[in-house]
């Protein structure tokens, strides 16, 4: 059964922001099988015992940990599904924010935490996927309800093309050894997808 974090309360909020900005950066600098929850406790100004009081066993705060991507999407997919068609535009820039906040290194913490949790990482993933999959078809379906899909393209392929921009662009060796940020990545890449499939007015 999946456990869900839920916050109660403005000093719960900040102490449990403080545990898991402490475990990600530990996670993402070491690893999570080497990541122990005294270390955690430590990093973050906290006894173990308020850790699980906050994190009832490890894998909750693994878990926890790793869904910054998938929490953030689908609060974006939350707001999408009880207003009126997106604005294409202003929803891109949402999931921007989302995404270029991530921090740097999540691509080998990813890869590591499949090794060390396998179970936490294909939930985490199955979170992502199905957040992304459904911001497309909101997206998709609302530019092409206004006319703006060129005719011809292969909604496939754009799908696949917005899922990159997601999750593998940002990250990519080439673009980070010129030093550019993930910021300017998505907004480039985002540019370059909405010209090569918005038709011209």
């Amino acid at each position: 059964m999946v456990c869900y974090i839920r916050i109660v309360a403005t000093r719960s909020e900040t102490t449990q922001e403080r545990i898991l900005q402490a475990a990600r950066d530990l996670f993402f600098e070491q690893g999570t099988s080497k990541t122990s929850v005294g270390e955690v406790a430590r990093r973050a100004g906290l006894s173990r015992v308020t850790v699980y009081r906050h994190f009832t066993d490890r894998e909750v705060l693994v878990r926890s940990a790793f869904s910054l991507l998938a929490d953030g999407l689908e609060g974006i997919v939350v707001g999408l599904d009880e207003a009126p068609p997106p604005d294409l535009e202003a929803s891109l820039r949402r999931i921007g924010d989302v995404v270029t906040s991530l921090p740097l290194g999540i691509a080998a913490a990813m890869g590591d935490l499949e090794t060390a949790h396998p179970a936490v990482y294909q939930e985490v993933r199955r979170r992502e996927h199905a957040a992304i999959r459904r911001l497309f078809d909101h997206l998709y379906s609302a530019a092409e309800g206004e006319g703006r899909i060129r005719p011809g393209l292969d909604r496939r392929v754009v799908e696949v093309l917005f899922w990159e921009v997601l999750t593998g662009f940002l990250e990519s060796p080439a673009l980070r050894e010129e030093g550019i940020t993930p910021t300017a990545v998505y907004t480039t890449v985002i540019s370059i997808l909405l010209q090569g499939i918005l038709a011209e007015d």
